[in-house]
């Protein structure tokens, strides 16, 4: 299941400028190399979160597209992150877990670019 949710989260992150997304890119979104990230994307589609259909732009190429269930998934991953880090910053006083939050986005959107 984690695996899952990496590989979608992956599409859903280069999907965001609206482009078509190639299994190459979710390699390099994931540092795996293209082998890999095609045996993900295999196994995600087989269990019904991707679906492959031929690039808009050119006939020859392959995508993949978050399906419903993909959509679902990344959406339950998303509630599941949040009650996490909820649940181990208990303890922590608001301004501690703003900050910190404000962290792990700083990072993450540095990681992406």
């Amino acid at each position: 299941m984690t695996q899952h949710v990496l590989v979608v989260d992956a599409v859903d992150a280069l999907r965001r400028d609206g482009a078509e997304v190639t299994v190459g890119q979710v390699a390099q979104q994931l540092g795996l190399d293209r082998s890999g990230a095609s045996r993900m994307v295999t196994a995600a589609t087989e269990e019904g979160y991707l679906e492959r259909r031929q690039a808009g732009s050119d006939a020859r190429r392959s995508v993949v597209a978050l399906t419903t269930a993909g959509l679902d998934l990344l959406h339950h991953s998303h509630q599941w992150q949040r009650a996490k880090f909820v649940e181990l910053t208990a303890g922590w006083n608001s301004a501690d877990r703003t900050r910190f939050a404000g962290y792990l986005e700083r990072l993450a959107s540095e990681i992406g670019a």
